[in-house]
């Protein structure tokens, strides 16, 4: 039998879920795709909990969980009350490719989330998601920038009509945008790939995450927010879009020999949102857990004109003009939002929840209160009834099926910096939705019936279960197994390219989807991981790379994507 000596290329479809991939596949519109599935093994890919972006990206690329690396979410708690943006540098531990640079293999990396500033890698990288704009530094080596240009390769992070689809027009220049921006991608491994060969290679296609997210109402004739209008345009938008990351693939196939192994996987899976809307922060009011500053009547007015305004700018200014007047002013955005926020009391809040933050509602315990770790266990006890408690108001049944506790689930030196307590919405499908203390009587819990605002509120979002797709070399053709976690994925390169795994790691080689023989001839090797606890001591001073203006670009493009209000 071989050695484990093999090149490898990871393609990555951010949020593809089998609940759509596979349907399409059996009937031909997915060919490149079908080539893997026939050629190789595939297993649903379980994400962290939760499954969002960075957090699952960060456990993918270290091999480790969130108590291990310490990215949770786009955010974190940052100074008494305040959050802050995340980003690479706040990541602990050693990413796939640095490990494999550290070996000597060459590897070429495109917009994977959360690689941003982009490390030093014997090869080139490409910063994903949490890059702040296209001036920012995100190419390693900074010369790869001047080849892509020369080489006619318009290489752009931003997409400029995501957040502003209220009519027919924007959402065709939303998706045809995609489009390109997803073709340069491709171009840009390839080029570069070309001129310097690479023993690994990824690329993350965005494209399959971002038009899930805010037309799958269109698709969906279930859906509480169903569009049979829009649909009728933007119904096969999902599908043309997997369609079309389909073809991406084919190209990048065509470059792959023999001795090339390929991965498709995601970070998470994908399905549709409810329209049950819920209030978190005005229920841990009630509860006597939260308090709320009684604003004065002319700060209650600013309030309302800062949400009127707001609505208005979104729904009237194109997105050249909103880009032109967040270059004037970079903190704008920022001052409506903070006016339209319901203030908190601090000093006599327990519990509580960043609401302007919707992707990823997650409960904070006040961590300035001095609790007991028994207290702050029977504070996550009281809040767990409480929320459980919760009924959607149109059928009855529990808005919330859990609450889970990362601390319980995650282990390492970075777990304390958790959320406390994370509502199962990845599961239940509910979203997040302003507190109103100004007004009260607003329930906790209720159905939205207003029509979906396009590039703001999701259609759809994330689930536990994404995909993995496996083929080539010593990998079991036309298999189907269960158990893959997103953890496994590079210790299992790691092992198929012949080098030792970072004994820290928590994930493990998939050894169900490889010839049993080739194990036998090959074993697993381990290396001793360099415990660097003096790194850890100094991550959040490290880790502190966004400056403001920076900060709020992020803020701005999640924004877009429909993360935050």
């Amino acid at each position: 039998m071989p050695t484990p000596d093999y090149r490898v290329l990871i393609v990555g479809l951010d949020g593809a879920t089998f609940d759509l991939m596979l349907p399409w596949i059996d009937e031909g519109l997915l060919p490149n795709l079908a080539r893997i599935l026939r050629s190789g093994a595939k297993s649903p890919l379980e994400s962290t909990v939760p499954p969002i972006t960075p957090c699952a990206w960060s456990s993918f690329m270290t091999g480790k969980n969130p108590g291990k690396h310490g990215l949770f979410d786009f955010i974190e708690p940052h100074g008494e009350h305040g959050f802050r943006f995340t980003n690479a540098s706040f990541r602990d531990g050693e990413t796939l490719w640095g490990c494999l640079s550290r070996h000597g293999r060459r590897v070429g990396v495109v917009n994977v989330p959360m690689t941003f500033p982009p490390e030093p890698v014997n090869g080139f990288l490409i910063s994903g998601l949490d890059t702040p704009h296209d001036l920012s530094p995100f190419m390693y080596p900074v010369e790869i920038r001047s080849e892509l240009k020369q080489a006619g390769i318009r290489y752009r992070i931003d997409q400029q009509h995501l957040g502003n689809m209220r009519t027919d027009a924007r959402r065709r220049a939303q998706l045809a945008d995609i489009r390109e921006c997803e073709e340069a991608r491709t171009a840009a491994l390839q080029r570069l790939a070309e001129e310097r060969p690479c023993d690994f290679r990824m690329i993350v296609f965005g494209s399959t995450d971002q038009v899930q997210h805010h037309f799958w109402h269109f698709m969906d004739a279930e859906h509480d927010k169903h569009d049979p209008a829009g649909a009728a345009e933007f119904g096969n938008a999902i599908r043309d879009t997997y369609i079309h990351v389909d073809e991406q693939l084919g190209a990048l196939l065509d470059d792959c020999d023999d001795d090339t192994i390929v991965i498709v996987m995601s970070d998470h899976g994908f399905g549709p949102m409810s329209n049950v809307r819920v209030r978190l922060n005005q229920i841990l009011a009630e509860a006597g857990l939260l308090k709320f500053e009684q604003g004065s009547a002319p700060s209650k007015l600013k309030q309302s004109l800062a949400s009127w305004l707001d609505r208005m700018l979104r729904s009237t200014l194109s997105s050249d003009a909103k880009r032109r007047i967040a270059g004037m002013l970079p903190r704008l955005r920022t001052w409506f939002e903070t006016l339209d926020e319901a203030k908190i009391d601090w000093s006599q809040t327990t519990a509580y929840v960043n609401e302007a933050y919707r992707s990823s509602p997650a409960i904070w315990l006040n961590r300035l209160q001095e609790l007991t770790e028994t207290e702050a266990d029977e504070l996550r006890d009281r809040i767990e009834e409480i929320m459980l408690t919760l009924v959607d108001p149109q059928t009855g049944e529990p808005v919330m099926s859990s609450l889970e506790r990362p601390q319980e689930l995650y282990h390492g030196p970075h777990a304390g910096r958790a959320p406390d307590l994370l509502p199962s919405w990845w599961r239940d499908g509910f979203l997040l939705d302003q507190s109103s203390p100004a007004s009260p009587g607003k329930p906790h819990v209720e159905r939205s019936t207003a029509p979906l605002e396009g590039g703001v509120e999701f259609a759809a979002s994330h689930r536990l279960d994404g995909v993995l797709m496996m083929s080539g070399g010593p990998i079991h053709p036309e298999f189907s197994f269960d158990g893959a976690k997103i953890v496994d994925v590079t210790p299992t390169v790691l092992y198929l390219m012949g080098l030792p795994i970072p004994d820290d790691m928590d994930g493990r080689v998939l050894v169900e989807a490889i010839d049993p023989e080739f194990i036998a001839s090959n074993p697993i090797r381990f290396e001793a991981a360099d415990d660097d606890a003096a790194y850890r001591d100094e991550l959040d001073d490290a880790s502190a790379s966004f400056t403001e203006d920076e900060s709020e670009l992020i803020a701005r493009r999640l924004q877009a994507l429909g993360y935050i209000k």
